[in-house]
Parts: C-alpha cells; sequence; structure tokens
C-alpha cells in the first residue's frame, strides 16, 4: 500500500475505537498546534535573497530538503546550515579577478535575525496551555513530540513553552523525526508504556499516519475549537479534576461486577447440574438450585446494566477528521 493510499485508508476509513480507562498520555505536536505556523525560515531566506541579491530554493528542492532534515535530526547545527547555504548559492556566484578576497558574510547576523524573528511571532495558544493544565489535573501525563532544530528550541525553552509538558522530545535532541516510525517507537518507549494508552495530536496527516499505524489514537489538529469538539466526541470534554481517576473507578464497578457475575453464574450452572442428576429428590436441593438461579439472574441483570454503561460512557469511537 502506497503512502497516499494509507493516508486515505486512515482518514476515510474505520472510525477508531477508544477505551478512555487505558489512556493515561496525550502527546501534542509543537508547531501548528500549540503555537501556529510561523513560516520563519522562510520569511529569513527572503531576507538572505534581498540582501545578498541571490536566488535560494524552496519547497521540494532536494538539496534544501536534505539541509533541513539534517538540522532537525540534529545532525548540523542553524549555523553550519546557513553557512551551506551561503557556500552553495552565494559565493559561486560571486565576480572573480579583484584584488580583494570574496566578500564573506556575517553569518553571526543572519543566526539573531533568525532568532529575533522566530522569538517576535512564536507564541503558545493560551486556549491550548489551558487545556494541557486541565488534562495534568485530570490525571494525566502529558508530553510533547516535535520536529525542531536548536535556534528555535533554545527560543521556546527561554520563553518558558515547554515547562507545561511532562516529557519533551525535541527532534534535533533525539536524532528522530516525523513521521519516521523510530521516533513514535523511541518515545513510547521512553514513556515506558503502550500505543493503546496514548493520544497523539498533529496538525499533519502524514505525522498521523505511522502513530496509528503503530496503534496509538490519533487526533488531527486544526483549529482550537475544532480540538474541542474531537475531544467532547472523544468523551472527555468537560476535562474535570482527576477525570482519569473517575473513569477508572467506572471501569472498576464494572469488572467488579462482570466477576460477581461470572462466579454466580458458575454457582447456578454447578447447581443446575447437580439439581437434575437428582431430580426429584430432596425439596432442600431444588430450594439451593432456585436460590442460586435467583442470584445469577440479579447478577445477570446487573452486569448487563453496567456493560451498557462501560459501552456509552468508557469507549468512544472517533475519526481523525
Amino acid at each position: 500500500m502506497s503512502q497516499e493510499e494509507l493516508e486515505n485508508s486512515i482518514i476515510y476509513g474505520k472510525k477508531q475505537k477508544v477505551r478512555l480507562y487505558k489512556i493515561k498520555h496525550f502527546i501534542f505536536d509543537f508547531g501548528g498546534v500549540l503555537i501556529e505556523k510561523t513560516f520563519v525560515l522562510k520569511n529569513l531566506l527572503d531576507l538572505v535573497e534581498a540582501d545578498l541579491n541571490v536566488s535560494i530554493p524552496r519547497l521540494e528542492n532536494p538539496y534544501i530538503r536534505k539541509l533541513k532534515r539534517k538540522l532537525s535530526s540534529g545532525r548540523i547545527s542553524s549555523r553550519l546550515f546557513l553557512e551551506k547555504i551561503f557556500e552553495k548559492y552565494y559565493y559561486p556566484f560571486q565576480e572573480r579577478g579583484g584584488a580583494l578576497p570574496s566578500k564573506k558574510v556575517n553569518v553571526e547576523y543572519y543566526l539573531e535575525l533568525w532568532f529575533d524573528l522566530y522569538s517576535q511571532v512564536a507564541q503558545v495558544s493560551v486556549e491550548m496551555a489551558e487545556i494541557i493544565e486541565r488534562l495534568h489535573q485530570a490525571g494525566y501525563i502529558v508530553s510533547l513530540m516535535s520536529n525542531t532544530h536548536d535556534l528555535h528550541a533554545k527560543s521556546n525553552m527561554l520563553k518558558g513553552f515547554y515547562d507545561i509538558f511532562d516529557y519533551v522530545f525535541l527532534s534535533n535532541e533525539i536524532g528522530f523525526i516525523k513521521p519516521d516510525m523510530e521516533k513514535y517507537k523511541y518515545v513510547i518507549k521512553k514513556l515506558e508504556t503502550k500505543p493503546k494508552k496514548c493520544i497523539f495530536i498533529d496538525d499533519k496527516i502524514q505525522n498521523l499516519v505511522p502513530a496509528r499505524e503503530l496503534g496509538i489514537i490519533v487526533i488531527r489538529f486544526e483549529s482550537f475549537e475544532d480540538f474541542k469538539d474531537k475531544i467532547t466526541e472523544l468523551g472527555i470534554g468537560e476535562i474535570s479534576k482527576d477525570l482519569r481517576n473517575e473513569i477508572r473507578q467506572k471501569y472498576k464497578k464494572y469488572k467488579k461486577t462482570k466477576k460477581k457475575y461470572n462466579k454466580a453464574k458458575k454457582e447456578y450452572k454447578i447447581a443446575k447440574k447437580e439439581y437434575l442428576k437428582k431430580k426429584g429428590k430432596p425439596l432442600k436441593r431444588k430450594l439451593e438450585f432456585q436460590r442460586k438461579r435467583a442470584k445469577y439472574n440479579k447478577r445477570k441483570i446487573e452486569y448487563k446494566k453496567e456493560k451498557e454503561k462501560k459501552k456509552r460512557e468508557l469507549i468512544t469511537k472517533i475519526k481523525i477528521t
């Protein structure tokens, strides 16, 4: 199956079955979810082009894509990224033959400009920060899984953007980037959990595909209002204090009722077998059988009620989009 076919099967396929009593972790993307997309690198390269009178390709250019991937995975720094841009698209096109050496670009200036541009526009959504705080209070572990690089990460840390998370997994630090499957496996291993216990929120469908393939519940972020609707559909719209414990208590009640029902059912079957074997014998044996049957029927009714509540309150089905 191709990547496109896999994406379409996830978007338009069956709903995800979510067992709320198993959910322990919420994992958020950063850019496009916690903050609006900044397009800072594009703007920086536009300024470089204007300043140096050069042309720098974008988007699907193989060299730029390779550089950006190395930057995000921490294999090169922001400084080295710029130096390679200048080496490729500026220095080879300077006029030669003069007495003076080739003009050197002030890399430090563009690094500071890059940092300032990002710091000015990057602001964490107050509404999303509030939801994360409420998830903490509700008893969930909240983590960040982001593709970023050294310069943006430094700005985010200085502004305290990462302080609201229990765990932070940055691509430039761990060496893995989304949508590589290795990154998701790395995060699951570090959290010491299972995919079915996690909900992952990202704005890019290509980043959700490997997570869903691994067994993680995924939610595509399109807007804050849409996200609120989706968590309401999930069954946790209120995100009340100690919500996770409340959900677990409901599940414990269901399990306890199920256990009582299974015990009563077993006792009833034994009593029925004994009664049929010695049918027509003493009345005491018949009364014991009837008592076991009544107990079994009572437990069966209780169990059915709790099972319906479980289906209604503890198990939901949601679509990604």
